[in-house]
């Protein structure tokens, strides 16, 4: 498989989105078959794999934790904040609470103690990217995330 730097990170030339697996393209996937297609993604030389946690919303998280957990440290996991659900609405919310919140609930539906991409899903035009690019960077210092976008 090639391999692609993504600044101080390197992956697979292919990465496998999950959103599909729970969320977004018709009814809700087996979760053991998606188990295995994520495992066997693996076997196959794919090590970035793509979630957020707005995707069920959460369960794309819980699931993609769940099927990387054996082999979370030779992997590339990357996951988004930046919107919320409402009922059935989407809000875009980067306010620094929430994305705070957002990290520390994608830590543990991951089951890890650090996020190797941490990107931002939507733009929040109400928050100065400034802030948020602050913020990112305490993540980084705090070990929790490695990059971020």
């Amino acid at each position: 498989m090639q391999r692609r730097k993504l600044r101080n990170l390197e992956v697979s030339v292919l990465g496998l989105g999950c959103m599909g697996m729970s969320f977004g393209y018709g009814e809700t996937k087996d979760e053991k078959e998606m188990i295995t297609l994520i495992h066997r993604a693996k076997d196959l030389g794919i090590d970035f794999f793509d979630t957020a946690e707005v995707y069920g919303p959460f369960i794309n998280e819980e699931l993609v934790g769940k099927a990387i957990k054996s082999f979370r440290n030779e992997v590339v996991l990357a996951t988004k904040f930046g919107v919320r659900i409402e009922g059935a609405k989407q809000i875009v919310d980067s306010t620094l609470n929430k994305i705070r919140e957002s990290l520390e609930g994608s830590l543990k539906r991951l089951q890890t103690d650090c996020i190797d991409l941490y990107y931002q899903h939507r733009v929040d035009t109400n928050v100065p990217v400034e802030e948020v690019a602050n913020l990112m960077g305490q993540f980084y210092k705090e070990g929790k995330i490695k990059a971020w976008g």
